[in-house]
């Protein structure tokens, strides 16, 4: 394993306490990691939503994103990769004040590409609000 538990926590830390982007992501924590699979919760706050008052559709494709690389990250390679290609299917909102979860699975790791899965779900109901898929060019 390239990164520990650990490792990758600090990791996941300093992208979200950086001045990049990144750092819209800097209430959302780590729950759990296994080889190739990242489970993350975040409480949806006004400065995660839209006019709506629900997840900003740009916000959760950053959580594609960002969970989706670390749960790369949490393999042998240890190779966050290039994005190129990542579509979201939004399938219904997430309220300001809700818990939602952030589960990224790697699908295949090649040897110049890899595939991720991410769901986002309400903790309190397990409704999914959106699903991801990403490519990652890894060189």
């Amino acid at each position: 394993m390239g990164f520990t538990v650990e490792s990758l926590k600090q990791a996941m830390k300093y992208m979200v306490e950086s001045q990049g982007f990144d750092r819209v992501l800097n209430k959302m924590k780590l729950l759990s990691a296994t080889p190739g699979k990242i489970v993350c919760e975040m409480k949806v706050e006004e400065e995660h939503t839209n006019r709506g008052g629900t997840l900003h559709g740009g916000l959760t494709a950053t959580l594609v994103d960002v969970v989706s690389t670390a749960a790369l990250m949490y393999t042998e390679r240890a190779v966050p990769g290039v994005s190129v290609d990542m579509n979201i299917t939004y399938t219904s909102a997430a309220k300001m004040g809700e818990e939602i979860l952030i589960t990224a699975q790697i699908l295949k790791q090649g040897r110049n590409l890899a595939f991720a899965t991410v769901d986002l779900t309400n903790k309190a109901t397990g409704k999914l609000i959106a699903q991801g898929r990403h490519t990652k060019y890894l060189g």
